[in-house]
């Protein structure tokens, strides 16, 4: 088995040359907020990081009197359309002055946000859709920076003649995946069409290929990803992850008094365990921990699941199945940890990354109850609680005989933007494909003849 771990590379901005395609990435999350500026070499797909910004969403400030409050964050903290605008429009200017760019010098800006808990409904997390897009308006971006173009000419001309505009407009689909699939059945479907698709450009930067069958999991605060098939000439979605991932520690580490109520584990300097360890009772410990997590397809009567919204309504006509992460039992899952790391605390690290790994272990092991993996996929992983630490090493030990190839993917989010920018503007890479199946051809001719037949 191959398992790899790829970073987005630095680079100088005066280092690119007009192959490259800039994008600005805005994320609101449960726990952080990044404005994060990416350049991809369209002829070659390899892309690089000019700037990255994190502050904490739990910094934002409060909001003031007479402002409608129309979401929060799974820990409570409440949004409102002006705290919002205010916090992204701030980090998006610090961000560029960190690198003395101009917003003209943008060629794509595409906003996203994990916070999809407690959404009652797909117009309040459109309402958090529209409050990024207001930051970036009053940041200077023009509403044509963030918009899928009309013509050839509303493309950047740099980049112009690397466009295939004039064969196949923008369908909606992002690295060769239909875009049809989901529609509005979960909260989190953006994120997870998103991060999928930086994957796939990521991986442009190591020795695995991620084309389609393809397995995705976001381990972000809350939990996102994707299974998709290897159908041609657009894939589709069998299978949409949700719930709750590195929350879950966070509330474990709070419920213990190891950190703050408004802290999580990105705040905490874990010490390495140094001594000998006993893998074997680290490993029965986890499986212990696991009594009080239930990872299922979620049930059909439910309006969210692990805290991220389920609109039942939309998912009676939607064959996309949805596979859960949730807590059952709080309170017996913060004693048991403690009891855990009593005699141990220099435990606490190591027993959080097999905790986790076992977690995305036991969320493949639902899907391939479900008969939802297709063979020879490839699997992906992202976020804080998915290969930060030592996860890598549970995870090859988990999943060895499951995956052929790993990947895992830092800030998999901010390349998907890249991604879906240059798939808005039809920048493809015929020679080096990112769309189709793996080890197949470019599926370009195959979408076009498919989209003209109707």
């Amino acid at each position: 088995m191959s398992i790899e771990k790829v970073s987005i590379t630095g680079i100088n901005k005066s280092q690119t040359g007009k192959q490259y395609f800039t994008v600005l990435s805005v994320e609101l999350g449960n726990t952080t907020i990044k404005s994060i500026i990416t350049t991809s070499n369209v002829k070659n797909n390899k892309s690089f990081q000019l700037v990255k910004l994190v502050k904490l969403t739990r910094d934002i400030r409060k909001p003031l009197d007479g402002e409608c409050v129309f979401g929060q964050t799974i820990w409570g903290k409440s949004l409102s359309k002006e705290a919002i605008i205010e916090a992204i429009r701030d980090l998006i200017l610090e961000s560029l002055s960190r690198i003395n760019m101009t917003v003209d010098k943008l060629d794509f800006a595409v906003r996203s946000t994990g916070v999809v808990a407690v959404l009652s409904s797909d117009d309040e997390l459109n309402n958090i859709i529209h409050a990024l897009s207001q930051a970036c308006l009053e940041a200077g971006i023009k509403p044509s920076q963030m918009t899928a173009p009309f013509t050839l000419d509303n493309i950047p001309e740099h980049i112009r003649k690397y466009s295939f505009f004039n064969n196949i407009e923008f369908d909606g689909s992002v690295a060769g995946i239909s875009s049809i699939d989901l529609n509005g059945v979960v909260s989190n479907e953006m994120e997870s069409e998103l991060v999928t698709a930086g994957m796939k450009l990521a991986s442009k930067s190591s020795s695995i290929e991620y084309r389609n069958p393809v397995v995705s999991v976001d381990m972000g605060t809350t939990l996102a990803g994707q299974i998709v098939d290897d159908s041609r000439p657009y894939a589709k979605v069998v299978c949409n992850f949700l719930g709750l991932a590195g929350g879950i520690m966070d509330l474990v580490l709070r419920g213990c008094g190891l950190i703050e109520d408004n802290h999580s584990t990105i705040d905490v300097d874990f010490n390495q365990f140094h001594d000998k360890l006993n893998e074997d009772k680290l490993h029965q410990d986890t499986i212990k921990l696991h009594d009080f997590i239930d990872i299922m397809e979620v049930p059909p009567h439910v309006d969210e699941y692990g805290c991220v919204s389920v609109y039942q309504e939309k998912r009676k006509g939607s064959k996309v199945r949805l596979i859960g992460c949730a807590i059952n039992d709080e309170d017996a899952l913060i004693d048991e940890f403690a009891k855990i790391i009593e005699d141990n605390p220099q435990i606490i690290s190591e027993q959080i990354d097999d905790f986790y790994a076992y977690l995305i272990k036991r969320l493949m092991d639902v899907a391939l109850d479900l008969n939802l993996i297709t063979p020879q996929s490839t699997l992906a992983i992202t976020g804080r609680a998915g290969i930060t630490s030592n996860k890598i090493k549970y995870i090859e030990e988990y999943l060895k005989d499951t995956f052929d190839d790993i990947l895992l993917v830092e800030d998999a989010l901010a390349q998907g933007a890249a991604m879906m920018a240059r798939c808005m503007n039809s920048l493809g890479t015929p020679v080096n494909p990112m769309g189709g199946t793996k080890g197949g051809m470019c599926i370009m001719q195959e979408r076009i003849k498919h989209n003209k037949n109707g």
